[in-house]
């Protein structure tokens, strides 16, 4: 287990995280930060840093909704999609059925008239 010294609108914090995601939860710390200040930019006065952090929690929250509306959206034209493109194989093999069957009775109409000959000959002969 690590731990990381961040910087949020000016006040430290200690937060422990797993080894190797030191990074990431500066990275994070750093995301927040900028929400923080840009909060309170657009407020003109100071809410406090309890409400300034729980008012970019809750922005950061929706945010997330949104995107997971979006993602859901998109997740569900990805499948109808991926289903047109299916029935469209689908149709393209039936296709090719219908060519092979066409071609395979073409073949045996051939090959009955051979037969045919063949017999016309045995009974001349």
């Amino acid at each position: 287990m690590s731990s990381v010294h961040i910087r949020i609108n000016g006040r430290e914090y200690q937060v422990a995280c797993d080894d190797g995601q030191e990074e990431q939860l500066k990275f994070l710390s750093h995301e927040v930060d900028e929400r923080v200040r840009h909060l309170l930019r657009g407020m003109g006065t100071n809410p406090g840093e309890v409400m300034a952090l729980l008012l970019t929690s809750l922005t950061m929250a929706d945010e997330i909704i949104e995107n997971k509306q979006e993602i859901e959206s998109i997740a569900a034209e990805v499948q109808r999609l991926a289903s047109l493109v299916n029935n469209d194989r689908k149709l393209e093999q039936d296709d090719r059925m219908v060519e092979i069957e066409n071609a395979m009775a073409v073949t045996l109409e051939e090959i009955a008239i051979r037969i045919e000959k063949i017999a016309d000959r045995i009974e001349l002969g």
